[in-house]
């Protein structure tokens, strides 16, 4: 269910919040990310990025491997009480974080929900997944994907429910960027995100596809057309949360459409790497990334020159 509560969007005072690390950790771990935090207001742009820590950090407690799964199991859910109990736990997992997002989370009057529903998303995650259909995906998708839009969109400004969907399905659109980019680094951690269901269309034994992910294989035509329709899904997606930028604040909007133009550029990557993301994981470069920002620019001037409609709720 998606909620929105009315905030008035302003600095969050108090030193823990411009705690430099932070801006590391998205410079390092979410270049794409980091880029286009750059254009955003400063009103905002410090909070999104300690959000941006907070997330990474219950990310990376699955995806690195550097902490067993019965720990990292421990440690979010260690976090998942901590938000349920009004940030009153004791002790918090990372207390100078912790003071962080709590401060956020007040100030802006930000829906726990989400973040609950993302830690239990990554609790599922450090057991073997598989999914069955699209619908199983696209649920996956939200519970590590759409929370965090859905999070971030009343502290950017977004008011209506129009833009809060339109977040969610950014997120889900960017989560399934990772798993169509990501499969042959997935396999090898005996995850499988593309639904059986596609599996079966395209005749993908799942035991050889594990097979090929263990000795870094050329990914057969096959497979090749499982990411396609991944990414082509991804794209879709993508254009869906487009309608949402009208509901963004003016001096927010651009930020947000170049993170969507910058993440969007990998499917750009995975095509020109023949869809094999079985040995290779794409990367945007430089010029994909310089074009990216172009086609925000040219966006965020359609608004400007008034060309493209306002949101009917926010005007």
């Amino acid at each position: 269910m998606i909620s929105l509560n009315n905030t008035t969007p302003s600095n969050v005072s108090g030193l823990a919040v411009h705690q430099p690390s932070w801006q590391m950790i998205l410079a390092r771990h979410g270049r794409s990310f980091w880029l286009a935090s750059q254009f955003l207001p400063p009103r905002v742009r410090q909070e999104t990025t300690v959000l941006y820590a907070f997330f990474r950090l219950l990310d990376d407690l699955v995806d690195t491997g550097v902490v067993a799964a019965e720990q990292a199991r421990t440690m979010l859910l260690s976090w998942r009480d901590w938000l349920t109990s009004d940030f009153s736990a004791s002790p918090p997992p990372d207390p100078t974080l912790a003071t962080a997002i709590a401060s956020i989370y007040r100030h802006y009057r930000l829906p726990r929900i989400y973040a609950l529903d993302l830690i239990d998303g990554l609790i599922g995650d450090l057991r073997p997944r598989r999914i069955e259909n699209y619908e199983q995906l696209l649920h996956y998708c939200y519970s590590v994907g759409g929370t965090v839009g859905l999070t971030l969109a009343p502290l950017l400004g977004v008011r209506c429910a129009r833009g809060a969907q339109a977040a969610c399905t950014l997120g889900q659109a960017m989560q399934l960027t990772n798993i169509a980019r990501d499969l042959g680094e997935d396999l090898r951690r005996n995850r499988l995100y593309i639904p059986r269901q596609d599996l079966r269309r395209f005749s993908v034994d799942e035991r050889e596809l594990f097979r090929l992910a263990r000795i870094y294989a050329p990914a057969p035509p096959s497979v090749r057309q499982l990411v396609r329709l991944q990414s082509i899904r991804a794209k879709l997606l993508y254009q869906r949360a487009r309608d949402g930028f009208a509901c963004l604040p003016g001096d927010v909007r651009f930020g947000i459409i170049a993170a969507a133009e910058l993440y969007s550029s990998i499917l750009i990557a995975i095509e020109r790497n023949g869809y094999d993301s079985i040995r290779t994981r794409a990367v945007a470069g430089a010029d994909d990334k310089l074009l990216a920002l172009l086609r925000a620019w040219r966006l965020q001037r359609q608004f400007r020159r008034g060309e493209m409609k306002p949101c009917p709720t926010c005007g």
